[in-house]
């Protein structure tokens, strides 16, 4: 941003076509593109421009007494933002001033370098849209470029949603570029987290629920807990420990349920398949793998409201 006296501007300049507004009282110059806009606005939701507005300007020079070209009152000398992008600004502009594309119009380059802006001047309330915009399609971008918007604009939703979607993804799919978003901290906390998702998969996948009590109309126990443990070693094993393909815990349970179970008599599979189906196998797991992730936010996010961390 240049200074309160105007030294001359760039005489290649264009109005924009939608936000050159007659009657507004205070004209930018973003790139080769001027835009005449209303400083209440602006002000009321961006603490940057609503400090630039309350900084006096002289009207004369103090030495020579000669009248002063007061910037951003005229076109030969707008105010300056020389760290925007046009397109950025528009997009801004386009939400503040009561045009805001569909939510879904916006590509993800375009939310990210939004949510930039936001931060860099400071716009409480279309921080709040753009974050909301991001989250609605937070699927459609990589979790670690998720997570790098959490540490970067201090998200801490944004953090906790990338860290566990990366628990799904193979070590070996993590690239470099994606640990450099992430963060060293946060790349370790992951490979220590899915170090223990992976010991746990192997002590479910060896060690089956045992049959406690039969059906009543169970005739041969003996088999029926045989077969049962066959089932499981061959079934949930399988489905856990596949090298190329290892399935999370719940899928495992949904291929495991059409599997063949031999002897395993219909009612004592219906009341394994009850426990089971309540996941305290993995309870325990996934309730540590929890706590990593929230000491992690906790080390790494500040939200603004927040007490602070010991």
């Amino acid at each position: 941003m240049s200074s309160n006296m105007c030294y001359g501007g760039s005489s290649n300049l264009t109005r924009h076509p939608l936000y050159y507004f007659p009657n507004a009282n205070h004209i930018f110059q973003v790139e080769n593109v001027l835009y005449k806009l209303l400083d209440d606005v602006l002000a009321a939701d961006s603490v940057v421009f609503r400090d630039m507005f309350s900084i006096p300007k002289p009207s004369k020079q103090l030495d020579t007494g000669v009248p002063i070209v007061t910037e951003g009152k005229v076109d030969t000398c707008p105010i300056v933002l020389g760290d925007v992008e046009v397109q950025t600004f528009d997009m801004y502009v386009e939400h503040l001033f009561g045009r805001p594309r569909p939510g879904s119009s916006y590509s993800h380059a375009e939310l990210k370098d939004f949510l930039h802006f936001c931060d860099k001047y400071q716009c409480e309330m279309t921080r709040k849209f753009v974050i909301n915009r991001i989250n609605a399609a937070k699927f459609g971008f990589h979790p670690a470029d998720i997570l790098n918007l959490g540490l970067q604009y201090q998200i801490k939703d944004f953090f906790i949603f990338g860290f566990n979607q990366l628990l799904d993804i193979p070590l070996t799919q993590i690239t470099k570029e994606h640990r450099g978003l992430m963060g060293h901290d946060a790349f370790i906390g992951l490979v220590y987290s899915k170090a223990l998702l992976d010991e746990h998969s192997r002590i479910v996948a060896a060690e089956e629920p045992q049959i406690l009590s039969h059906a009543d109309g169970c005739q041969d126990p003996l088999a029926c807990e045989e077969d049962w443990h066959s089932a499981w070693w061959n079934g949930m094993g399988r489905f856990l420990l596949d090298g190329r393909n290892p399935q999370p815990y719940y899928e495992a349970v949904k291929r495991f349920k059409e599997f063949d179970f031999g002897r395993v008599n219909h009612g004592c599979k219906l009341l394994m398949f009850s426990i089971i189906d309540r996941g305290e196998a993995f309870d325990y797991a996934d309730n540590f793998i929890s706590d990593i992730c929230q000491r992690l936010a906790v080390q790494l996010i500040f939200e603004p409201g927040s007490p602070p961390q010991a």
